[in-house]
């Protein structure tokens, strides 16, 4: 099953084109983050998270501000991301 990271993972491949990746990215289904129980109480990497948005974005410098911007606006993203 291809995750998240994976489909960032093909955009920095450029088996993606841009245009794509934002479409996917606005559409995908992330799973929550969790948090380790460790002393430093990091955020676990999860493959399929929104963590693969912030890589492709900050690290990768595949998405611009306003795809950013984009994508976290995105009603289905705020749905499953809403606090309880």
């Amino acid at each position: 099953m291809e995750t998240a990271i994976d489909i960032v993972r093909r955009a920095a491949e450029g088996a993606i084109d841009h245009d794509e990746l934002v479409r996917i990215l606005k559409t995908w289904h992330y799973e929550l983050q969790c948090k380790t129980t460790g002393l430093a109480g990091d955020w676990q990497t999860v493959p399929n998270s929104f963590n693969a948005v912030g890589f492709a974005y900050k690290s990768l410098e595949l998405l611009t501000d306003e795809d950013y911007a984009e994508i976290v606006a995105t009603p289905l993203l705020r749905a499953r991301t809403a606090p309880l």
